[in-house]
């Protein structure tokens, strides 16, 4: 018997687009499965049934890959979250957008530990279409806190970089041990706790003196009411 044939067929010839697309996809199903670690453009090009040369020809390198694989993954996320109602009170809007941030790294741990631990430690991070991305999510946060204190729900007096800062370091401590294959966390329980201690906070609370005061006042009232009849009653009685 004629020994079987080790030659791979050759694969069906995409428009570019059509052929970049595909790749990312398998990229990111590589990603998902092995993470950043172990990821290899040998198995995206078997999976995408090409040779690994034909990736190179449209990313130079395996992180160029994996760069446009996180960029891909950040703008469907901006384009799926979404838009929180301007009618609901600026707790829920906030909740929202921390409960979309925490969904968004339960969904996709090893993108995730990506751009925290290998994009965002590089010097030239700053300059790349990731961090703009990065910038456009931290943003949805900032716009709910700028309504707020527009509408008088929350104080003026704290700076929108140090809310925007407890926000996401909250979001990321409370991931930590998840992203490191050591622990899970709830999304819904963790936006709810980071949302009531963040906004307990930075909401404008109602001024109470002026009640407190009424309350004396009244209390006094009282008391020259029960005084005054009092004494008109003493009076009678000396008549």
């Amino acid at each position: 018997m004629a020994p079987k044939s080790t030659v791979r067929p050759a694969a069906r010839r995409l428009p570019r687009d059509q052929r970049v697309a595909a790749i990312l996809l398998e990229a990111r199903n590589v990603l998902q499965e092995r993470g950043s670690e172990q990821f290899l453009t040998s198995e995206v090009a078997e999976r995408c049934g090409i040779s690994e040369g034909t990736i190179y020809k449209y990313f130079p390198t395996k992180r160029d890959l994996l760069i446009q694989v996180a960029e891909t993954w950040f703008e469907e996320f901006l384009a799926d979250m979404r838009p929180h109602s301007r009618n609901l009170p600026i707790r829920e809007q906030l909740l929202h957008v921390v409960w979309s941030n925490l969904y968004l790294i339960r969904r996709e741990p090893a993108l995730t530990r990506f751009v925290l631990m290998d994009l965002r430690a590089d010097s030239s991070f700053r300059g790349t279409r990731i961090h703009e991305l990065n910038r456009q999510i931290a943003a949805r946060v900032t716009s709910v806190v700028e309504s707020g204190v527009k509408t008088g729900q929350i104080r003026r007096d704290i700076s929108l970089k140090v809310i925007r800062d407890m926000i996401f370091g909250a979001i990321e401590h409370q991931t930590w041990a998840y992203l490191r294959g050591e622990g899970d966390f709830s999304v819904d329980e963790s936006a709810a706790s980071i949302t009531d201690i963040v906004y307990s906070g930075i909401a404008v609370r109602a001024d109470k003196s002026g009640n407190d005061m009424d309350a004396v006042l009244s209390r006094l009232e009282k008391i020259a009411d029960n005084l005054a009849t009092n004494g008109k009653q003493t009076d009678r009685k000396s008549e």
